[in-house]
Formats: C-alpha cells, sequence, structure tokens
C-alpha cells in the first residue's frame, strides 16, 4: 500500500508531465506563428493578461506551476481548446489562425449573453392580486448575469424604477496604476451607457485609457454586462465583461427613484483589475458618472471626491499652510481650525522603509511583517469604503453651482 508521501510524488509526477505537454505545445505554438516569448507575452498583455516574459520563460523551462489564468488566456490567443492543448498528439499547424470551431465558441460569453437573449423567455404569470405589487412576468436569467426567478431584482429597463437612469453617463476616475496617479490630474474618461436591450437593460462601459496602439489609435477598454436594481438596498449594479481583456468589471451605486428627468450625477464604487502590465491586482476604485460633460478646470474641484475618503480628515502642516495660502479667508478657516482643535501629531512612514529598520534589529523577514502588523493595527486604517449620501450630494451641488445639469431631458 502507497503511503502519504509516495502518493504525493506520484501525483507530483503526473502534474510536471502535464505541465510539460503543455509547454512543449505552447513552443510549438509560437514557432508555427513565428512570434519570439517578447512578442508573445507583450500581445497577450495587450489582448488577454499580462504576464511577464521572465515567469514565461520559468515556465518553460520549469514547469511545476502553471496558473489557470495564463492557460485559459492562451487557450483564447491562439484558438484552441484546453482539451487539444494538453494533448500528447498535439498538431500545432492546425492553429496558425485563429478560425477554428473551438476558438469561435470558447470564452466567448458576449455570444453566449445573445443566445439567451434570443431564447424565448420563461415567464410565470402572477394572479390579479399578486401583479398590483409586483412585475407582470419574471424572467428566466442567465445564471452568469442574474438570479433565475426573481421577483424583487428589477432587470427589466421598461419598469418605471428604471425611468431617469436609461441614459449615457460621461465617467471619471483616477488611473489604477500607480506610475499614472503621480499627477492629481491625471483622470481616465471614458462612457457609461445604460439602454433597453429587449427585456434587459444592456450596460457598456467605454474607457479611454490615454494610450495609443502602434497605428497611432486610441486604446480603449471596453466593457459590456447588464444593469439591475435592487429595490431592497437602493443600489443600481452593473456586471459587466470584456472579451479581449479576459476581465469583468463590477459598479455600483446609490438609487433613488426619480419622478421626472434624468439622473444629474452619481459617485460608483468599482470592482475591477489593476491597469498595471506586469501584475494586475483585484481593485477598488470610485468613479463619478454624470449625464453632463465636465469641464477639467470644474473636474479638477470635484475630483478629490473620487479618492477612496472616510470621516477623518488627515493632512500634513506644509499642505494646511498652502491651502490658507489661496485666500484671505481661508487662512482664517485654517487658523480657527489650528487654534479651536488641536490636531492630533501624525508620524507617516512608507511601508518599505518600516520593513527595511525592523529587519535590520529583529534579523528575521517574518518578526519584521509581524512588526508592521502591530503598527497596522494601532493606526489610521478602514476595513470598507462606502460612498455615503453626503459625498454624492457635496459633488452634485458644487457642479450645480456651476451651471450642469440646467437642460430638462425628456
Amino acid at each position: 500500500m502507497e503511503t502519504p508521501k509516495e502518493k504525493d510524488e506520484k501525483y507530483e509526477k503526473v502534474v510536471v508531465s502535464l505541465n510539460q505537454t503543455i509547454c512543449d505545445n505552447l513552443k510549438a505554438l509560437l514557432e508555427e506563428r513565428h512570434l519570439s516569448k517578447r512578442n508573445f507575452c507583450k500581445q497577450l498583455a495587450k489582448e488577454k493578461t499580462s504576464v511577464t516574459r521572465t515567469y514565461f520563460g520559468r515556465i518553460l523551462k520549469d514547469p511545476k506551476y502553471i496558473s489557470p489564468a495564463f492557460l485559459l488566456s492562451c487557450c483564447d490567443f491562439f484558438g484552441i481548446s484546453l482539451e487539444n492543448l494538453v494533448s500528447t498528439s498535439f498538431n500545432a499547424k492546425e492553429y496558425v489562425y485563429n478560425s477554428t470551431k473551438e476558438h469561435a465558441d470558447y470564452l466567448n460569453i458576449e455570444a453566449l449573453l445573445k443566445k439567451y437573449e434570443d431564447t424565448k423567455d420563461n415567464t410565470e404569470i402572477f394572479s390579479e392580486k399578486q401583479s398590483e405589487c409586483a412585475a407582470e412576468v419574471t424572467p428566466h436569467y442567465n445564471n452568469l448575469c442574474f438570479p433565475p426567478n426573481d421577483v424583487t431584482l428589477v432587470t427589466d429597463p421598461k419598469n418605471t424604477l428604471f425611468a431617469g437612469y436609461i441614459q449615457d453617463y460621461y465617467c471619471y476616475y483616477y488611473p489604477t496604476d500607480s506610475s499614472e496617479n503621480k499627477e492629481p490630474e491625471n483622470i481616465l474618461k471614458g462612457v457609461l451607457k445604460l439602454a433597453a436591450d429587449g427585456n434587459y437593460c444592456k450596460a457598456i462601459l467605454t474607457i479611454n485609457t490615454n494610450t495609443v496602439n502602434d497605428n497611432g489609435n486610441i486604446n480603449y477598454k471596453k466593457y459590456s454586462g447588464y444593469a439591475a436594481i435592487s429595490p431592497t438596498v437602493n443600489s443600481l449594479n452593473c456586471i459587466m465583461y470584456s472579451n479581449s481583456l479576459c476581465e469583468f468589471c463590477f459598479l455600483m451605486f446609490r438609487y433613488f427613484k426619480l419622478n421626472f428627468g434624468k439622473q444629474d450625477c452619481r459617485i460608483a464604487e468599482v470592482l475591477s483589475s489593476s491597469s498595471a502590465t506586469e501584475d494586475r491586482r483585484p481593485t477598488t476604485l470610485r468613479m463619478l458618472l454624470t449625464r453632463d460633460p465636465i469641464k477639467d478646470s470644474d473636474l479638477k474641484i470635484v475630483a478629490p471626491a473620487l479618492s477612496l475618503n472616510y470621516s477623518t480628515i488627515a493632512i500634513n502642516r506644509d499642505n494646511l499652510i498652502k491651502i490658507g495660502g489661496i485666500s484671505d479667508i481661508y487662512k482664517r478657516i485654517v487658523e480657527s481650525l489650528i487654534n479651536s482643535t488641536p490636531p492630533i501629531p501624525v508620524y507617516l512612514w512608507k511601508e518599505d522603509d518600516i520593513f527595511n529598520l525592523a529587519f535590520e534589529y529583529l534579523k528575521k523577514k517574518e518578526e519584521a511583517l509581524e512588526f508592521i502588523m502591530l503598527l497596522r493595527a494601532d493606526s489610521y486604517a478602514y476595513r470598507y469604503n462606502k460612498v455615503g449620501k453626503k459625498a454624492d450630494d457635496a459633488v452634485r451641488n458644487i457642479l450645480l453651482s456651476k451651471g450642469y445639469f440646467k437642460k430638462r431631458y425628456k
């Protein structure tokens, strides 16, 4: 009878053997496509997901571990099914072009959604008594998007709750790449389109990345999906996906019933992936949505609301004095703040600086990290970030004072 150690060793051999087959097949695909490892990684980062040439080279040299995300991105990039990529009888010549049946169906979420749209909705007719307080029909939605047969969730754009929200929104948010966030005025812009699409409210988000491709054309990120209103928690939610990026984007903002006109503006919470090319990470950010385009000069004024703010305002003395120097009345406000409520001294350090110093004393990485955790336990940090009514109202009132949203929309 095999011991646990022997079973583990046997399993590891199977994994290495399987991964070696995958690596051999990837090498054959690169050879048939006349792609170097550098060019392959560069194209994959643009079209699917980011992977460094170092990481790819390490996989090919020592195929002990291949991440599922990288594996699926390779399948979609080369137009090949996972079953064929792990085959020992693989023929790379069959995949010189992405024209196989497998590629036509593989990871094509938009095609799956279209299939469900074209399928006749399964409906359930409510009694007259029920229909007075519920939707007329309960559509059968794709499980990928919404829970099926949920009469509470509002997804039909003809529902009165969607009135005033079906429109185009101008979008503004800070870049998620730290190298692009050095300048406070560097704000990315885009358009979120909410439109009726049969029994669904379609959501399409298009972002100008402020970069261009080799042909000089602007690189746009585009996500498509659907929107739904949750009356129980008063929120409008968008679930979107990008085929080209192999990436989801979730957007949510505060909802209330509008009797007339269109929604002026909202600050949304967004969950997506960071835009850094080397190492993508789950990222939360704030996005300003408005029905009028905002001038850059006015955008600069309301942009601080896009930071992940909380009720405590921490600012160093130099920046506070700088604000006081803008005008005499600002100076009086700053002086009153300092005199009326004595500020609490706060120390600011980079985590790397703390780690390096702690490591000199403690000599062990784990103990240095534990010291950092003790500091974080007593430092200013919030466990969540929410967009409160004050944040929405502050931005809206400032923009209204500058003449936005005066035009009435039918």
